[in-house]
């Protein structure tokens, strides 16, 4: 078989592949000295091997704990897609997703996540846009009128992660995509030397409770800095004054901030709104998702008492999501089954339905779309798929 998973014995290949593709430089006795310590790579990788059994192409596939629809549901991501230039443009990297799609059903993933390096290259896949979150730049001035009389401490490497957990979870619960983070992934984030590394964390509490969080690195801009904010999260939404706050009293350091603020009007809450930029094609900003078993996303979805609907997707590559849909619910459960001889409520492309599941999209703004028809019971419909905020907390 072309395609299979990655033994310890290829990774190095992999990366080499990869180092290719993304053009970084790769020392090969470090990696050699960091496989000697780690005995199977910490996510998995599948690759594609010609005839000879040369790797051409790899592919990570991290596996991840989601929220959605106030629960949890498993997620894979797709990363690290690379193919050596002289073996491009032969199918390779189709080989691969559709390995993956059947990998993923089979661990009983709801939904698959990306970062694209185009938009239209995944679209043939079934993956569409999930989020659309500006990278904001903030002058520090414009903090200015921010307090912060909260208790701030410096994160140490090595201290308890209870508390930004906290404040992780408080912040995300009702995000759909939000991943449950694991430590390494939170060793990550906070780094393993602030003084080495350049990067500062910070917990703010308040009366012995931690209510927010900063965790930030400086960027050089011209003669000046860039507070670039890693991350900043919030227990309730006034703590997010109490962090602005704090960043103000770095504002001797840096002349601006960087951030994400998925769900904050954030424009409404400076002084001068003129002051806010936004980087608007941020690749971070613009995951796209794909749903992989669409019946159990259907189950797991928010539901009114009563509701009854009938949709029909369109998937060319999951051949389990393709077809009819009938969807009811009572006394709290919904009940999803394959139909037939009916005409649907609601026909629509897996595209458009993972956003509509996801409530990237609600029904109305889905009616925009040319693979969109709505025959009928359009207010139904209507209350079931309705805006959620979503927000993919990992870059992968």
């Amino acid at each position: 078989m072309p395609v299979r998973l990655i033994g310890r014995e290829d990774v190095i290949a992999c990366e080499k592949i990869q180092s290719i593709a993304f053009a970084y430089s790769l020392d090969l006795r470090e990696l050699e000295g960091i496989l000697s310590r780690e005995p199977e790579p910490p996510d998995p990788y599948i690759g594609h091997f010609d005839g000879e059994g040369n790797l051409t192409a790899c592919m990570e596939l991290p596996e991840y704990k989601i929220r959605y629809e106030g629960g949890w549901a498993r997620m894979t991501g797709i990363a690290g897609v690379a193919s050596l230039p002289e073996c491009r443009f032969g199918g390779a990297v189709r080989q691969l997703v559709q390995f993956a799609f059947q990998r993923m059903r089979q661990s009983g993933a709801l939904f698959s996540a990306l970062y694209p390096f185009s938009h239209a290259f995944y679209r043939q896949f079934g993956f569409e846009l999930c989020q659309f979150s500006p990278e904001y730049e903030i002058p520090a001035e414009a903090l200015a009128p921010f307090r912060c009389t909260a208790g701030v401490r410096m994160v140490q490497p090595g201290a308890p992660l209870d508390a930004l957990k906290a404040v992780f979870s408080a912040r995300f619960s009702e995000f759909n995509l939000a991943i449950e983070r694991e430590d390494r992934r939170w060793r990550g984030i906070l780094g393993r030397d602030p003084y080495k590394e350049r990067i500062y964390a910070y917990l703010l509490e308040e009366c012995g409770a931690p209510i927010a969080y900063v965790v930030l690195s400086p960027e050089d801009d011209g003669p000046g800095k860039i507070g670039n904010v890693r991350e900043i999260a919030f227990a309730q939404p006034r703590a997010l004054a109490q962090a602005f706050g704090f960043l103000y009293r770095l504002s001797a350091q840096y002349g601006k901030f960087r951030m994400y603020l998925p769900g904050v009007p954030l424009a409404s809450l400076l002084g001068e709104s003129y002051a806010l930029r936004g980087n608007l094609h941020s690749p971070h900003g613009q995951p796209m998702a794909r749903a992989i078993d669409v019946r159990g996303a259907l189950e797991r979805k928010r539901h009114f008492d009563g509701a009854r609907y009938s949709l029909r997707v369109r998937d060319e590559m999951i051949p389990e999501n393709d077809g009819l849909f009938s969807v009811e619910c009572e006394a709290g459960r919904v009940r999803v089954a394959q139909a037939g001889g009916i005409e649907p409520d609601l026909t629509a492309d897996v595209r458009t339905m993972t956003q509509l599941l996801l409530g990237f999209s609600s029904i109305d703004d889905a009616l925009y779309r040319e693979d969109v028809c709505v025959s009928g019971n359009l207010e139904t419909l209507r209350r079931v798929f309705v805006r959620r905020p979503v927000y993919l907390t990992e870059h992968f």
